[in-house]
C-alpha cells in the first residue's frame, strides 16, 4: 500500500511548485490534459506536470482500485460456507 508514496510525493510537489509559478487554475487545467503545459507562463515548469498527469494518476486511480477490490475479495474468502448459508446448506 506504501509503494505507490514516492509517486504520490512526486506528483504533490510539482502540483504545488506549478501553483505557484503559473496558477492553481493553470496546475489543475495542465494534469488533466485541459490546455497544453505550452499554453501557460512557464511551459518548462508544467511539462513535468502534464506527464505525472498522463502517467501517474492513471496508475494510482488504478492501484486504489485494485487495492479495494483485493481486500474485498480476500474479506469473503475467509468466510466459511457455513457461514455464509447459516448451516442449511444442502448437497
Amino acid at each position: 500500500m506504501f509503494r505507490g508514496l514516492p509517486a504520490i510525493v512526486v506528483w504533490a510537489v510539482l502540483y504545488v511548485a506549478n501553483g505557484f509559478v503559473i496558477g492553481w487554475r493553470n496546475a489543475y487545467d495542465v494534469m488533466l490534459a485541459i490546455i497544453s503545459p505550452a499554453d501557460t507562463t512557464s511551459p518548462v515548469v508544467a511539462w513535468p506536470l502534464s506527464v505525472v498527469g498522463w502517467l501517474a494518476a492513471p496508475g494510482i486511480a488504478g492501484a486504489v482500485a485494485g487495492y479495494v477490490v483485493t481486500s474485498s475479495i480476500q474479506g469473503r474468502r475467509r468466510t466459511k460456507p457455513e457461514e455464509l448459508y447459516g448451516g442449511d446448506r444442502r448437497e
